[in-house]
């Protein structure tokens, strides 16, 4: 992972969590979509959130829409499995070192995952 996509990332996710800063938000995910050249990632905020099930990513109460992050297959890798493992890589990361890191830990979870496929836990509050 490079250094500007890990910038660029950051900044991006800062931007829209900013954006929707008045918006109530359980939960937070990731969502991902595969395009030709790039894997997509999209930010929503949910107003619910049921770690056994993972439709509570459904409830949107915001979404970045079309302001998508892109994620060169070019960097990660061309197969499904190598887009998961980069954009969690890049969420992990900013959960550590994210300007905005404590408003999404303060929520109950982030998840990630293909809209289309199962949703995985990044973060879990401690008292869940």
């Amino acid at each position: 992972m490079t250094n500007d996509l890990l910038y660029n990332f950051n900044s991006w996710v800062d931007r829209i969590i900013l954006e929707n800063i008045a918006t109530p938000v359980a939960a937070y995910n990731f969502n991902l979509y595969e395009h030709h050249d790039a894997f997509a990632i999209q930010l929503i905020g949910a107003k619910s959130f049921d770690r056994s099930d993972s439709a509570w990513a459904c409830d949107e109460v915001f979404s970045s829409g079309e302001d998508l992050f892109e994620l060169p297959r070019s960097i990660v890798g061309h197969h499904w499995r190598d887009g998961l493992r980069g954009a969690k890589s890049l969420v992990e990361k900013y959960l550590e070192t994210g300007k905005q890191a404590p408003l999404l830990k303060a929520t109950h979870g982030v998840g990630i995952g293909f809209v289309d496929g199962d949703l995985k836990l990044v973060y879990l509050r401690s008292d869940e």
